[in-house]
């Protein structure tokens, strides 16, 4: 039996106070700001600023805003972008690959501060994103400012349906082959089971480069599903919610599998891998069965749930956090690369924009020869060897560097 005045006490106590601070707040306002607002206003601020503190991507919806997502309207088009809070500015995670907004020239690390001239200070995440859907063919404007940039750029973005292509498939010299997930949706596990039946069936395959750079949509079950392709019905990923001594393990989709020879594989990984395809690449890399090449992902994979309030409203927030199958949170911390790219960015863009910007190369169009990470990640697969002595091979050098630079 507690005490009273014990710790189970004084949780309450303190939240009382807290409470207490707040009301006192919201009279001092309603009785003296010289505007006029109403105190559904001054509540729902209230509550967004307090979403909005908890991690980069919790969101609170009005009621309206609620309703148009439950009602799935203005959904059939969309800029393709994944957005997250940093440092309290709404940031571009990253585009997806030929997507509206990665046509008009946004990328990975930008700072949107307008939509359509209208400041983005007090947004969520997810209601940005419900203001990047509508009808196809609908413009949006963009004010970003981009790291090095002097000031805002800005652009505008032609909202589309989502492209039906998520994976890409090329071959390159030698028997190896690069495979691209542009996004993931409930349409990439069965498109990347394909993609890798006819990597294994191809005559003379040595490896394969597969490329998660600038992936960050998708849920958890699409990652599940995508990452049974590759290892059947192992764990995936553990969710651990409040109770610390919980980890509810989730395994692959074995129907998908299509992956059994074991190749050598390279996965690439920058700063915007991020929800689904972050929780691939750690899956990946704990299965022992790949190398991670490139850049420290984003660090962004939650479980989300959805808490409609009375008056209609709504909180989505991370009722738990995803770790890696050897027990890695990645949110907050990200995945590290086993083999760190180049120091800078092999696919940075310059600062200016051109009037008459042209599109960034699809896959199949870009010369993968002229990005730093495709030698790199050959290089890699050539010494592999068998995969497993290649891998320990390629462990020991990763020690090694670290041992110099330090």
């Amino acid at each position: 039996m507690v005490a009273m005045g014990g710790p189970a006490a004084a949780a309450p106590a303190n939240s009382y106070a807290q409470l207490r601070l707040l009301m006192e707040a919201l009279h001092e306002v309603e009785q003296k700001y010289v505007g006029q607002e109403t105190d559904a206003d001054l509540v729902y601020g209230a509550i967004r600023g307090m979403v909005m503190a908890l991690d980069p991507t919790s969101s609170f919806l009005t009621p309206k805003e609620y309703q148009e997502v439950t009602a799935n309207k203005s959904q059939e088009g969309n800029a393709g972008l994944t957005l997250a809070l940093k440092d309290n500015v709404l940031t571009v995670i990253a585009p997806v690959e030929d997507g509206p907004a990665w046509k008009a020239g946004v990328r990975a690390g930008d700072h949107i501060l307008k939509l359509d001239n209208q400041s983005t200070r007090n947004l969520t995440p997810l209601e940005a994103e419900q203001r990047l859907q509508g009808e196809p063919g609908k413009k949006v404007g963009l004010n970003i400012l981009r790291n090095g940039a002097l000031k805002p750029l800005d652009l505008t973005v032609t909202l589309e349906r989502p492209t039906p292509s998520t994976v890409g498939l090329e071959p390159l010299d030698n028997g190896y082959y690069y495979l691209r997930i542009r996004s993931v949706d409930q349409r990439t596990a069965a498109a990347l089971a394909e993609a890798l039946k006819k990597v294994q069936e191809a005559p003379g395959v040595q490896g394969v480069i597969l490329d998660l750079r600038e992936t960050a949509n998708g849920g958890m079950e699409q990652a599940a599903q995508a990452a049974g392709a590759f290892l059947g019905d192992k764990v995936v990923y553990y969710a651990k919610g409040r109770n610390q001594d919980s980890r509810q393990p989730h395994y692959g989709t074995k129907a998908y599998q299509t992956w059994k020879r074991r190749l050598p594989l390279v996965v690439l990984i920058d700063s915007g891998t991020a929800r689904a395809a972050e929780v691939l690449a750690g899956a990946l890399q704990n299965s022992g069965d790949a190398v991670l090449l490139g850049y420290k992902t984003f660090g962004l994979a939650a479980i989300d749930k959805v808490f409609p309030m009375k008056d209609g409203s709504a909180l989505i927030i991370p009722v738990a956090y995803v770790l890696t199958p050897k027990g890695h949170q990645i949110q907050g911390h990200g995945l590290e690369p086993d083999v760190a790219g180049p120091s800078k960015d092999p696919w940075e863009k310059q600062t200016a924009i051109p009037e008459k910007a042209k599109p960034k190369e699809t896959v199949e169009a870009r010369n993968l020869s002229q990005d730093p990470l495709i030698p790199e990640a050959i290089k890699i697969l050539k010494n592999w060897g068998k995969p497993r002595a290649g891998h320990s091979m390629l462990r020991a050098e990763v020690r090694e560097k670290k041992k110099k630079s330090r």
